[in-house]
């Protein structure tokens, strides 16, 4: 059984000894594509897309499904990890377990769920191609910097794409032309219910954010999707949502990095994500329209 564990744990085929190998402007290449794959940028573009959707000519509850896939996404990363809980390759200077990579899985589901929700149905394959461009460099950047072995990586592909097929099909359909508000809730509730699958194999800092977004995302959309879906796109909500972004960004960051309690964590989580959906919906963020 030993050997079993310690085999599972070095998993690497040799791919160590070829990055260490491989030139610093190489290495520093791929350490600036790995923050395509960056789980705070990804929860940013996100949060711009659906702040934004009336401006960029989306639908808002096409980029509320897309806040919601990259929750489930996050979630379930994390209830894998702390159920595998493998390391990462020897020196990868950086903290947490190794497998599966969720950049991988994170880069999966958004950028694969953005080409499916936004695609009109007759190019979506050549943006699917893009996509996986995206993903691709994503994951290969993430064995490069010496951070995952090569089998983190493709797994975390793989799961990517599985669960953007279970949430797509629990949510918003296949053929998306119209993305419904009861859809936008199954896909919550898919997110909330991975989350508590996390929570029950951990209870840490990841499991308790993962949980408390993904749970803020379904009451906000509850509570205000049907207002934000009224609500038109302005002048004065295109300046807000600008300023309100990187509040998203730096709230996002300081969660992450674990510089509050667990509580803290959890309702500034849980609150920022409600307020996000609940936005566009606000008297003073936007107008309604006559209809």
């Amino acid at each position: 059984m030993r050997h079993v564990v310690a085999a599972a744990a070095d998993r690497g085929i040799g791919e160590t000894s070829v990055v260490e190998t491989a030139p610093d402007a190489l290495v520093d290449l791929f350490g600036a594509l790995t923050y395509l794959g960056d789980p705070v940028g990804l929860l940013v573009l996100v949060t711009a897309g659906y702040l934004l959707a009336d401006h960029l000519d989306i639908g808002t509850p096409r980029m509320a499904a897309a806040i919601a896939i990259a929750l489930g996404g996050f979630a379930l990363t994390l209830a894998l990890k702390h159920a595998f809980t493998l390391p990462r390759p020897p020196g990868a200077g950086t903290d947490g377990y190794g497998f599966p990579s969720g950049h991988a899985i994170g880069a999966t589901v958004v950028y694969g769920g953005l080409v499916g929700l936004l695609s009109p149905r007759r190019i979506r394959s050549r943006h699917y191609w893009g996509a996986a461009g995206v993903i691709a460099l994503v994951a290969a950047s993430r064995v490069v910097i010496g951070v995952h072995y090569l089998v983190d990586v493709f797994v975390g592909v793989g799961v990517g794409v599985a669960y953007l097929a279970v949430a797509t099909r629990v949510g918003p359909g296949w053929t998306p032309d119209r993305v419904t508000s009861v859809a936008v809730q199954r896909t919550f509730a898919l997110a909330v219910g991975v989350g508590l699958v996390a929570l029950s194999i951990d209870v840490v800092l990841d499991t308790v954010i993962a949980v408390a977004a993904a749970a803020g995302g379904w009451l906000g959309w509850r509570l205000a999707g049907d207002r934000a879906l009224e609500a038109t796109g302005s002048t004065r909500r295109l300046v807000a949502s600008l300023a309100f972004l990187p509040v998203v960004a730096i709230t996002a960051g300081t969660v992450v990095e674990g510089g509050v309690s667990l509580p803290v964590a959890a309702a500034l989580a849980g609150g920022v994500v409600a307020l996000i959906l609940a936005l566009p919906g606000l008297p003073l963020w936007s107008e309604r329209s006559a209809a």
